[in-house]
């Protein structure tokens, strides 16, 4: 695809606003069937009204680039919503891993799809209940440096007993070995990633070893996050990983759950990654929506797994909600508004929402990412979604 020019200015009507008035915003340019291409920093002008003459732009005709769309005002005259954001490069951990990716998750952008049924109106399955939500963990340092054995420990002697699973993502800084030990000191079971599906057969080797061949303490084991949402996988590079992933985790005497992690703009849009993974497992981020305030986060979940549902072969499988949470700390996405209360509103609302199933929820994360950078396309608050704005002992 050919490169599309930065615009000078975009130009917005806006009945809220009296005056003409300009403003950087970072912008999410889509194609015709409303996927994303590219995002960008942008000059937009929000102009009144009664202002607006002959002065805008007529909308693109192009087959290959939809209206633009700001993903911190929605646009008076545009039908529709935000596109999800493209994920920017983060940067790998000095150890040269990049096992934990950003929480990259905005809106559902298919507006044309007729109204959906009450959730509580669709099969659900029996989860069996459970009295703890899971957490994400990363294994890295501040400074990108891999955690030790002891701060590992220290880590897990914090947040322990508040949940029941933790979440990792990859193989790499001796993370499994590390977290095996801290879980069975304090009774958690661990929900492990192959981050590299490019290197199964040397991740689930790492795996085995780390946990001692145990397999008691692992819940589940994951293949791949969001890559299809990214562009890092097709849907059938990620369906052939979970294939191969299965007769290696088989041949060690793993017989737990395996599962394709993605975004739940992509599990809707390929029913197919939860139809073949043992469950549905999807990353659904309230924050990005920038209709949903934090006292909305537990029913913007629930609706979202809802819609999932009702496109699964199975409408009763069971749906795992494997990343969510609020950032404490950030820039503001129209009324999702990051800060220590709004997070504390938020969390009280998935878990609220979850109340009967928490062990269908996983928290996103335990303590701030201290090794990623900001960036204004996740609205400089990839650092400081940590529960409670908490700090790995590591990092303080």
């Amino acid at each position: 695809m050919a490169p599309i020019p930065k615009r000078d200015k975009i130009t917005i009507t806006d009945s809220s606003r009296s005056i003409t008035t300009e403003v950087p915003e970072v912008v999410v340019y889509v194609d015709q069937y409303n996927n994303p291409i590219r995002t960008a920093t942008e000059t937009v002008v929000y102009v009144p009204v009664s202002v607006e003459t002959q002065e805008a732009p007529a909308p693109p005709t192009s087959a290959t680039e939809a209206p633009t769309v700001s993903t911190k005002a929605v646009p008076v005259e545009e039908s529709v919503p935000p596109a999800p954001p493209a994920p920017p490069a983060l940067p790998a951990p000095e150890n040269g891993s990049t096992s934990e990716p950003a929480p990259f998750i905005t809106p559902d952008p298919i507006s044309s799809e007729p109204p959906l049924p009450p959730t509580s109106s669709l099969p659900v399955p029996v989860s069996g209940g459970g009295a703890l939500h899971g957490v994400t963990y990363s294994p890295y340092k501040g400074d990108g440096e891999c955690k030790t054995a002891d701060e590992v420990e220290r880590d897990f002697a914090l947040i322990a007993k508040d949940y029941g699973v933790i979440r990792l993502y990859g193989v790499d800084c001796d993370q499994v070995a590390t977290a095996y030990a801290a879980a069975k000191k304090h009774g958690n079971k661990l929900f492990l990633g192959i981050f590299d599906i490019n290197s199964i057969d040397q991740s689930v080797s790492t795996m085995a070893a780390g946990v001692k061949n145990d397999w008691s303490v692992v819940d589940t084991v994951s293949v791949g996050n969001e890559l299809v949402n990214n562009g890092g996988a097709t849907v059938s590079q990620s369906l052939s990983a979970l294939s191969r992933a299965r007769s290696a985790l088989s041949a060690t005497g793993y017989q737990g759950p395996i599962v394709i992690v993605d975004t739940f703009v992509a599990m809707l849009a390929h029913p197919e990654l939860c139809d073949q993974s043992d469950y549905c497992a999807v990353n659904v981020h309230p924050f990005f929506d920038p209709n949903t305030g934090a006292h909305q986060a537990g029913s913007f979940v629930t609706s979202t797994v809802g819609k999932i549902r009702t496109k699964l072969s199975d409408p009763g499988m069971r749906i795992v909600v494997t990343e969510t949470g609020w950032p404490w700390q950030g820039e503001s996405n129209g009324v999702a508004v990051p800060g220590m209360d709004q997070q504390s509103t938020a969390i009280s609302s998935i878990k609220s929402a979850y109340s009967n199933d928490a062990r269908d929820v996983i928290l996103f994360t335990a303590f701030n990412d201290m090794w990623k950078k900001p960036e204004a396309v996740t609205f400089m608050a990839e650092q400081f979604w940590g529960m409670g704005g908490r700090y790995s002992p590591s990092d303080e």
